[in-house]
Parts: C-alpha cells; structure tokens; sequence
C-alpha cells in the first residue's frame, strides 16, 4: 500500500474518532509540519521556544477538531494541519512578544521542550529495549510521541512535561504540582506506562524499520 493510500485509511477512520489513526498521520507529516516551522520561526523567537512546543499544541488541537475535519482530497489533511501549525506559530509570537515586554514573566519562562529532551523521552521510554536507541527511526519518532503525549490524562500529560520535556527535577515537579515526591514518582511511572502503550499502538520504534 502507498503512503497515500495508508493515510487515505487512516483518515477515514481518524474521522470515525479513531485515535491512533490520527496519531499515525500526524506521524506521518510531522517531518514537513517542523520544516514549516523551522523555516518561519525567527531567530528571536527561537529564542524562547522551539518548533516541538508549537507542534505539540497543534497536535493537541487536531486531536480535539478531528471530527469537524472536512476532506476535500488528498492534500487536505496536510493542508488542514499547516493552517493549524501557522495559527499556533502567530499565536506563539504575541505571547513571546508579550513576554519581552514585562521582565518579571521573561524570568518565569520554561525551560525550552527541544527536539533533545523528546529524545532524551524516548530514550526514557525504551531503556530497557534490547536494542540500542540510535537505531530509532528520529523524527517519526518524535511526531507520534507528541501525537501520543497529546492523548494522555490531563495528570500524566502534565507530570511528563514538567519531568521530561522541561527537564525539571523531580523535587521541582512536586513542588509545582502540590504533591509529595512519592506521589509524583508514582504518576511518572504510570505516565510512562501509558505513553508507552499509546506508542507501542502506533509503530515499533525500537526496531529503525
């Protein structure tokens, strides 16, 4: 089957409310929807977030919209999705233009979710593959795991972004969230467990086919 022809079917059942078959075509096109971004993103805004945290609320967005997708042909998809990546990139310029203006917010600012710390997340998810991390297929990895990260309860979505996509420490986490550190440990691992079961649905990561 073509990749046209597989993302032909996983449309239609993405309309139908199926979500592994929109992960698996926001997996498929992320590699252009972060070219998108990398080559509309200017240096200063660069500067403050990276091409994954505005992919990543686009995914969101195309997971909550999916059922009001329209599908005129074959290039809607693609087109539908770069629609919601620009609206998500203007967004991230009035709020980073926002922020320069008043100091006490720039102080306040994430550190930034990079293309790395997604690895650094894969890695955390298949440390115990018998197969080495290096031969993981990178940036269809990295689109379905925010695809998947999208899917999660709002409590794990939340606790593995804090831990892993702005690296903060576990102690940080639990201070920020209002939970001792056993209880943050205790989502994290579930977390991951449920990251890797949505993973696991939509491709074999471990294998670099």
């Amino acid at each position: 089957m073509t990749d046209a022809a597989k993302a032909q079917v996983w449309l239609d059942d993405a309309r139908k409310g199926d979500a592994l078959a929109v992960s698996k075509l926001l997996m498929m096109y992320h590699p252009l929807l972060r070219a998108r971004l990398v080559q509309r993103m200017e240096k200063s805004l660069r500067a403050r977030c990276e091409p994954e945290d505005i992919l990543q609320q686009a995914y969101a967005t195309a997971f909550q919209r999916i059922h009001s997708f329209e599908d005129r042909g074959p290039d809607s998809f693609r087109n539908w999705m770069l629609t919601i990546v620009d609206t998500k990139l203007a967004d991230a310029r009035r709020t980073a233009h926002r922020r320069r203006r008043d100091v006490s917010m720039e102080r306040s600012v994430p550190a930034l979710r990079s293309k790395a710390s997604c690895l650094n997340l894969l890695d955390e998810l298949y440390a115990h593959s018998t197969t080495p991390s290096h031969t993981i297929r990178r940036d269809e990895a990295v689109g379905a795991l925010l695809a998947c990260i999208s899917q999660l309860s709002e409590a794990h979505r939340e606790v593995i972004q804090l831990r892993y996509l702005e690296e903060q420490s576990v102690r940080h986490v639990a201070e920020r969230l209002g939970k001792s550190e056993d209880a943050v440990k205790k989502l994290i691992r579930r977390g991951l467990a449920a990251l890797r079961r949505l993973m696991d649905g939509v491709g074999d990561f471990t294998r670099g086919k």
